[in-house]
């Protein structure tokens, strides 16, 4: 029998090693879109990359990574469960090609009866936009 400290709990030790993902699997902050400029000079200056239910406004960038922001309003999609679940497949699928990924900066806005389709159905279109918009901006 094996004794665990508070700092050891499941949950403590994820919080602070990461668990076991590997750093590059990671969402950090300088993946994301932190301020209304960064959002409003994607929105102004970006192409539009669409799916059945999500449209993905990009802007190349000269250099770094690609970053995410998420506007899942709720004129859209009424129910806060639904638009959380909306911005948590959106985050995993761009965390986990985020490597793969060109320099550009994403915002994921969804359409109309967005909340009505599966998960798999979700991640799936997500994924197709991203390789997508990838695509677009090493192009040019």
């Amino acid at each position: 029998m094996t004794s665990v400290t508070s700092s050891e709990t499941a949950a403590g030790s994820r919080a602070d090693d990461g668990g076991d993902e590997p750093r590059w699997a990671r969402f950090p902050r300088t993946a994301r879109l932190l301020t209304g400029r960064d959002y409003q000079t994607v929105m102004r200056g970006g192409f539009r990359v669409h799916t059945a239910n999500l449209m993905l406004v990009v802007s190349a960038r000269s250099e770094g990574q690609a970053r995410l922001g998420l506007a899942v309003s709720r004129r859209r999609v009424r129910r806060a469960h639904e638009r959380n679940r909306i911005k948590r497949v959106a985050r995993e699928e761009f965390r986990l090609m985020r490597t793969d990924l060109a320099p550009m900066d994403v915002v994921v806005l969804a359409k109309p009866g967005a909340d009505e389709v599966s998960m798999d159905e979700l991640h799936r279109q997500m994924r197709h936009a991203l390789k997508k918009a990838s695509r677009k901006c090493a192009q040019s």
